[in-house]
């Protein structure tokens, strides 16, 4: 039934019969073998009931009950018996048209997938480092400056790239104390020891000792911070931030799971 029926539909169209355009999008869907909306079938139906000769009637016979009489299926479609196949040139081109979009459209939605796939993982690397301090001779810099080590952990199972830890102490709203910690690529499964440099903010401090006030110690608040960028350039930053005595304590004790890489 389908060739009868691209027959029909490619015969209208190079007769120029109906709509054109309509015809060429049906002849196209039943070519890849989709499916027609029941819309598109009726306007074909219509078309081919429209070019059907009238019924042979005898003037004879009127009685006859077994008069010819159209049929509704397009089974039985004769096309005219000097017509030629028409050059399908447009459905082709209209068929290479559409190939490539969908093509492209399943790449995008693959590398879509992938882009934030990737992004997912990097972060979750990122969010799951840990740090302790490296238990190791430290070195004066100058006054106010220390240069230090930190052992970093990568336990997740991707790369991590970070550009600097650090360790910022305050004291209500001053910056009393920092520590930055260089950064790295660590593998899966991996720790190294870092190169980092802690500094007192030597205005700040004077501040606290001249005033009268005792110092108050929950008045003191911790803020981490790892600067990573995906993909190398978008900025992204985990940040966390302890009472004061809640992270010294970390520090000390450090509880379970707190640094899984053991090697160290």
């Amino acid at each position: 039934m389908s060739e009868d029926l691209i027959r029909s539909v490619e015969e209208m169209i190079k007769s120029e019969r109906g709509d054109v355009g309509r015809l060429q999008d049906i002849l196209i869907a039943i070519k890849n073998g989709e499916s027609i909306s029941s819309d598109d079938h009726k306007y074909v139906e219509s078309l081919v009931q429209s070019q059907s000769p009238p019924n042979p009637v005898s003037n004879s016979d009127n009685t006859n009950s077994d008069a010819i009489k159209p049929d509704n299926t397009f089974d039985n479609i004769i096309p005219e018996s000097n017509s030629e196949i028409p050059n399908p040139e447009v459905s082709e081109r209209e068929a290479v048209k559409r190939a490539p979009i969908r093509k492209y459209a399943s790449v995008g939605i693959v590398v879509a997938i992938i882009l934030v796939a990737y992004i997912g993982l990097d972060v979750y690397a990122v969010n799951n480092l840990q740090f302790r301090p490296h238990h190791g001779q430290q070195t004066i810099i100058s006054e106010t400056q220390l240069a230090i080590k930190s052992d970093a952990c990568n336990p997740a199972y991707f790369p991590a790239t970070f550009t600097k830890y650090e360790i910022i102490a305050f004291y209500n709203s001053d910056e009393i104390e920092k520590a930055t910690i260089s950064g790295i690529t660590l593998s899966p499964k991996s720790a190294a020891t870092l190169d980092g440099i802690f500094a007192i903010n030597k205005d700040a401090v004077t501040k606290i000792g001249k005033g009268n006030a005792t110092f108050d110690p929950t008045k003191a608040t911790i803020i981490t911070s790892v600067d990573a960028p995906i993909f190398g350039f978008i900025p992204y930053t985990v940040e966390k931030k302890y009472p004061a005595q809640e992270f010294q304590n970390m520090i000390k004790n450090p509880p379970p799971g707190t640094f899984d890489c053991l090697g160290l």
